[in-house]
């Protein structure tokens, strides 16, 4: 919202902006199997998604809503239908993990696996947030008043280059995931053997 209210000066736009992503939302959650059936590794998939919105978010720079109306709000739809294809791959990811503790430890620990997920988003949404605040105060960001160009700077890189290339650099880190589909068949074969 601040970067409608002081970028590009109409905080009304945020509510239209939160209607043209509800849908790809919902769509992109659904692309997930066949991303996965294509690669054959969840972490990988998640990559595909990660980088697709990266790159839809460091574009997203170059457009305005007010301006170029159209392609802000395609990158924008595509962002949002590329991370929910990644939040889709994370939450598939979980139960591989539990299984994969339960081989390695002897111990199963579902509800441990959640709970960190969760606790992992809160840290990071409380960071994020707390990093934007300090960028925006130590550029001199005044409440409810006109914006330096530097303030919008900070604010339009927190809104889209800055997020984008932090998704770019969590495709890389996910293609170091190596519990492909085969490797998870054989973990769970041999749990059944263990347990029988």
């Amino acid at each position: 919202i601040y970067y409608f209210k002081y970028v590009e000066g109409n905080e009304n736009l945020f509510a239209f902006f939160s209607g043209v992503i509800i849908v790809p939302s919902i769509v992109g959650a659904a692309l997930f199997p066949l991303v996965f059936r294509w690669t054959n590794n969840k972490g990988w998939a998640a990559a595909v998604f990660s980088v697709l919105m990266g790159g839809s978010m460091v574009l997203l720079y170059s457009f305005s809503p007010t301006q170029s109306p159209v392609p802000f709000y395609v990158l924008a739809a595509l962002a949002q239908f590329f991370f929910s294809g990644f939040n889709t791959a994370i939450y598939a990811i979980i139960p591989d993990c539990v299984e994969y503790g339960e081989w390695k430890t002897g111990i199963r620990n579902d509800g441990f696996q959640y709970a960190f997920i969760s606790l992992a988003n809160k840290i990071g949404m409380a960071l994020g947030t707390s990093l934007l605040a300090l960028f925006m105060g130590w550029a001199g960001y005044v409440p409810n008043a006109s914006q330096s160009e530097l303030v919008q700077q900070v604010i339009h890189h927190g809104f889209s280059t800055v997020p984008g290339i932090l998704w770019i650099i969590t495709a890389f880190i996910m293609l170091f995931y190596r519990l492909d589909r085969k490797k998870y068949n054989d973990i769970v074969r041999a749990l059944r053997e263990r347990k029988a």
